[in-house]
């Protein structure tokens, strides 16, 4: 590639011209054939129609004019190319992708009943089968039972609900007695009490009203009996009420 710049020695004498180099391009056609192998004869050269020439003159990258590239009309294929094309078409020929049967909006329009894609029938449920004989028994025992347990349930409600009735009313019916008892006898030592305040007050000594007031039976802590510390006191006011002329017996 070096022969084809001018040397120092011709620069110096006014020779600037880059010569073509004839032998580069003849290399690089010859590298082409031999990487294409039998293939080589498919691409044209410039002696066959069709092929494309690039001419290279004096013209190069540093020659400073454009080059002029010319093509001409695509190549046409070599007869063994267009023998393996029929070849091929005849083995695979075109499928017809068209369908007469199919109509505007997906319908069907070869059959009886047009077919329409987007459309659907009503859904009728299949039939029930009917059941065996083992199992109607089955199913007729099964409702017997919940039948007889649902009433044996609603009759000890009733009773439950009966039972507690009854308890109530015993329950209010032995309060109302307990209350009215209580009434009678609270009523009753109200009366006593009365009575024996009007006593105490009038007639006798003072140590009759006095022993009135006191529990003198010398019954258990309360009356003094023996044994209690009230026993003393007892019998010093029994001795009192007795004696009319004890001190105090007067009163005030």
């Amino acid at each position: 590639m070096a022969d084809r710049f001018p040397s120092i020695e011709d620069i110096d004498a006014g020779e600037t011209d880059v010569r073509p180099d004839s032998t580069a391009q003849g290399s690089f056609l010859e590298r082409e054939r031999a990487l294409l192998g039998e293939d080589a004869d498919l691409f044209a050269a410039n002696d066959k129609p069709g092929a494309a020439t690039v001419e290279d003159g004096d013209d190069d990258l540093l020659g400073g004019d454009d080059g002029d590239f010319t093509s001409s009309a695509p190549a046409q294929p070599s007869s063994g190319a267009q023998d393996d094309l029929n070849d091929f078409e005849s083995s695979f020929p075109a499928i017809d992708t068209r369908n007469d049967n199919i109509g505007p909006g997906g319908t069907i329009t070869d059959s009886a009943t047009p077919f329409h894609g987007g459309g659907y029938t009503n859904y009728t449920a299949p039939s029930q089968e009917e059941e065996s004989e083992p199992i109607r028994a089955w199913r007729a025992k099964r409702d017997a039972d919940l039948a007889r347990r649902d009433e044996a349930s609603q009759r000890k409600k009733q009773e439950t609900v009966s039972t507690a009735q009854k308890d109530i009313d015993s329950f209010y019916e032995s309060y109302n007695r307990k209350v009215d008892k209580q009434k009678a006898q609270t009523a009753k030592e109200a009366e006593e009490f009365l009575a024996k305040r009007e006593d105490t007050t009038a007639g006798g000594t003072a140590w009759e009203r006095i022993a009135k007031l006191v529990d003198l039976s010398g019954k258990g802590q309360q009356g003094g009996g023996d044994g209690s510390s009230k026993k003393r006191m007892r019998e010093l006011l029994l001795s009192l009420k007795a004696d009319k002329d004890a001190p105090g017996a007067s009163g005030v």
